[in-house]
């Protein structure tokens, strides 16, 4: 298979992480940049060859790499993610968010790149009423008032300028809505680390929300496939795809799986969520399972093995 050239912006998170480790192993160069604000170079520690690690803030211009050669493609993942962070730096989320796409798109522009993914998120779609949700749903924003918002507004104003840059200047572009991806190296700000990390803590476990809320979890390493999948087979120049796993899961029964990969009693007390978003997360992923799409990890195999990573790194 020949070699390509990939540019990952938040290579250094969660999710880039396991994407960058996944096209290197696959033969692949990959220029990683991030700054490290949530991620760590560190978790690349393992890689070297063919990897080339840039430092830099996607809102500035000046940061991102020069004098790359060909690249292949994008995959744009760089943003400020974590719902505290939604509530206690909303005008940060936006600014990095949408400044920082821009810039991304740019740079596809200039440098004559064929192709750009687009992270977002079903945040877009607010508090969805249908479900599970397609992608044509529409996108809300549902309080101006409530900063939670801000993370989900700064994806909708991402995924309308990758519409028009990519008409515009006639560039592939995927938008991808990640929902609730988990495993090895996501270590706070999401349910699922979150409530391990109490656990392992001995805190008190205190659940926001009565436990009937649902989440549609899917593991990391099904989520990279989906990404490569629809790099490889997306057929329209502009498409749009729920990623996720389409198994809805309550939270009350998300602890009780807790308990039991990790043999320990889980007295949960729920309180009431504040500026709470949608109580249900189910996605329809029929476009996607139409590319050759299957979600191969089941919630309680995930669950083991993200524990087991916990474990080992607490």
């Amino acid at each position: 298979m020949e070699s390509k050239k990939f540019l990952v912006t938040g290579g250094a998170g969660f999710l880039g992480t396991h994407l960058v480790a996944n096209l290197l192993e696959n033969g692949n160069q990959v220029i990683c940049m991030d700054n490290e604000f949530r991620g760590s170079f560190e978790n690349l520690k393992n890689y070297s060859q063919d990897l080339t690690l840039v430092r830099g803030d996607i809102t500035k211009v000046e940061d991102w790499p020069k004098n790359t050669g060909k690249i292949d493609g994008i995959f744009h993942l760089g943003a400020i993610n974590g719902t505290k962070y939604f509530y206690s730096i909303p005008e940060q989320v936006l600014e990095v968010n949408v400044q920082g796409t821009i810039n991304a798109l740019e740079f596809v522009r200039t440098n004559d790149i064929e192709y750009l993914s687009f992270a977002s998120s079903p945040e877009a779609y607010g508090i969805p009423d249908i479900f599970p949700t397609p992608e044509s749903t529409p996108l809300i924003v549902p309080d101006l008032e409530n900063p939670r918002w801000s993370y989900g507004g700064s994806k909708i104003i991402g995924e309308i300028f990758c519409a028009n840059y990519a008409k515009k200047y006639g560039f592939s572009c995927s938008i991808l809505r990640y929902n609730n991806a988990y495993g090895p190296l996501d270590e706070s700000g999401h349910v699922i680390p979150d409530l391990i990390q109490k656990l392992l803590k001995n805190e008190e476990f205190i659940v926001e929300g009565t436990g009937q809320e649902t989440r549609s979890f899917c593991y990391v390493e099904d989520s990279i496939n989906a990404t490569l999948l629809i790099k490889e087979k997306q057929s329209a120049p502009f498409d749009i795809f729920n990623v996720g796993n389409d198994v809805e899961t309550k939270i009350i029964d998300l602890i009780k799986l807790l308990e039991k990969v990790s043999d320990k009693k889980i007295n949960p007390i729920f309180k009431k969520k504040e500026f709470a978003g949608t109580p249900r997360r189910l996605p329809d992923i029929t476009k996607l399972r139409k590319l050759g799409y299957s979600p191969k990890v089941s919630l309680e195999d995930g669950l083991k093995l993200t524990y087991q990573w916990h474990l080992a790194n607490s």
